[in-house]
């Protein structure tokens, strides 16, 4: 590989911060689509929404059968959380060109990190549904961080609304920006060994995987809730580069595109920091971090690891498979914690911590759950606010939708 390749490492500097602050109520310049800036799925129909829950390990009849679906309380197939991340047509707001241009370069050349976020929802996703989103900075907050030193943690909005002007989703994503280093012996992870599991390591996921608990049609009424109650336990893994593959087919490239032939030439010169050299010289996208050993190691990782939406998704999928059909998952929020390598397996418990009838949003729990990996180290954290159906008080109501957010680019609401 050429001495120079490519990878551009700055430094986090007070002037990059304050560059990143400019662009509060805007569009975060570390966060771009590329030469295409459409979605993967500019509208929701029935068969996309089966290949998003495929590909994400989740074969629910709710979001794969049309015919089970048109039996539950909602009609029809509707989409689980999580694929909004496959939609909404960019209406990110943008500052005038020449603030634009100058603080284009903010945070510009340190890692990127998917910490976590919190997500609310408000209404289905249903065949024939075209969402627009925004995402936008925020807050900016330095951090002193024993992994990377200084750190910046950008708390960026996001907000997707549909056809009709009315919000689908809501909520924040947590992104820490560290410099780029090879840390060596000073890396806090360096204990961590990849994994390897015996044939009665595979044999006990197996057997979890055999007993995955799904609550579907099984009514989960408010007044059969026992605070304190442990939940069905879930595993996901070992972790592959297939996993990873897969979840992309069904949900797109997500933020950034890295598209292949000339589409990765055109993508490349809109984002150039985001293409460094590979072993033949040649350009390749940053992304390879996650399946490219050589490369993760370039930026400082010990070893390939995940992308947030992939423990984002164990989370929602944690909650789907225990609330059933009748349910809304309202709010959820997910924090990870260390990174999670190719290989590992992550084991997810939970408990309920709360029932009560909220004035607002009716008969609800609260719960908390984990994933913790095959080291005995948790690797996500999440939480749950569920809306259930009552004997006493009838099905779920949705929650009354907010207006869509104000930081937002003009345009038309529908597509032709």
């Amino acid at each position: 590989m050429a001495d120079n390749d490519g990878l551009v490492r700055s430094q986090l500097t007070d002037e990059s911060v304050d560059l990143m602050r400019r662009r509060i109520g805007f569009s975060n310049p570390t966060l771009r689509t590329g030469a295409i800036d459409d979605p993967w799925n500019i509208k929701a129909t029935d068969d996309a929404v089966r290949r998003y829950s495929l590909c994400i390990g989740d074969d629910n009849p709710l979001y794969c059968d049309p015919e089970y679906a048109a039996k539950s309380r909602w009609g029809r197939v509707i989409a689980p959380p999580g694929f909004e991340k496959s939609m909404g047509l960019m209406r990110n707001a943008i500052p005038d060109p020449e603030e634009d241009r100058v603080t284009s370069k903010a945070l510009r050349g340190v890692q990127l990190y998917h910490s976590g976020g919190e997500n609310f929802y408000y209404a289905p996703i249903v065949e024939g549904d075209t969402l627009h989103r925004s995402r936008f900075v925020q807050t900016v907050e330095d951090k002193k961080s024993e992994f990377s030193g200084r750190s910046v943690i950008v708390t960026n909005g996001l907000c997707l609304w549909d056809q009709n002007d009315e919000v689908a989703v809501d909520g924040v994503d947590w992104f820490i920006h560290a410099e780029r280093q090879n840390r060596g012996k000073k890396d806090k992870y360096v204990q961590d060994e990849p994994a390897w599991y015996s044939d009665e390591d595979l044999a006990e996921i197996e057997k979890a995987y055999d007993s995955e608990y799904r609550r579907g049609a099984d009514t989960l009424w408010f007044e059969d809730v026992v605070v304190g109650t442990a939940l069905p336990r879930m595993v996901k893994g070992p972790l592959t580069v297939t996993d990873l593959i897969n979840l992309h087919m069904g949900a797109g490239w997500l933020i950034y595109g890295n598209w292949p032939n000339r589409l990765a030439y055109e993508n490349r010169k809109r984002l150039r920091g985001f293409y460094t050299r590979d072993e033949f010289n040649g350009w390749d996208t940053l992304q390879r971090v996650h399946w490219d050993k050589e490369m993760a190691q370039k930026v400082g990782v010990r070893m390939m690891y995940d992308i947030g939406p992939v423990r984002q998704l164990y989370v929602n999928h944690y909650l789907t498979n225990y609330v059933g059909d009748d349910a809304w998952i309202h709010r959820v929020r997910f924090e990870f914690r260390r990174f999670n390598y190719m290989g590992d397996v992550s084991w997810l418990t939970g408990e309920i911590t709360e029932a009560r009838v909220d004035e607002v949003l009716g008969p609800l729990i609260e719960i908390r759950l984990r994933g913790t990996n095959q080291r005995g180290q948790e690797n996500v954290l999440g939480e749950g606010t569920v809306l259930l159906p009552s004997r006493k008080h009838g099905p779920v109501k949705l929650p009354q939708r907010p207006a869509p957010t104000k930081h937002r680019a003009p345009g038309p609401e529908q597509r032709r």
